[in-house]
């Protein structure tokens, strides 16, 4: 008979990671690694040229903003 009562959600863990193949990642795991070198190689793009023009715009911008009203 199967058991109608509502499981605790530990209860739920040690039962999905019981499923596993032996030697097997749980699927959170996987999905963190993938993530992981998925920002690593964000992090490792250079900031596009355009990008970098308007941020220096912008600090000059910034820069004489202060100079004029200075508070």
């Amino acid at each position: 008979m199967s058991d109608d009562k509502p499981r605790k959600k530990d209860e739920m863990n040690t039962a999905q990671s019981s499923n596993l193949r032996p030697g097997a990642t749980s699927p959170n795991a996987s999905i963190s690694r993938k993530l992981r070198e998925f920002y690593d190689a964000v992090q490792e793009e250079g900031i596009p040229d355009r990008f970098m023009e308007l941020l220096e715009r912008l600090e000059e911008a910034e820069k004489k903003s202060k100079s004029v009203n200075p508070k």
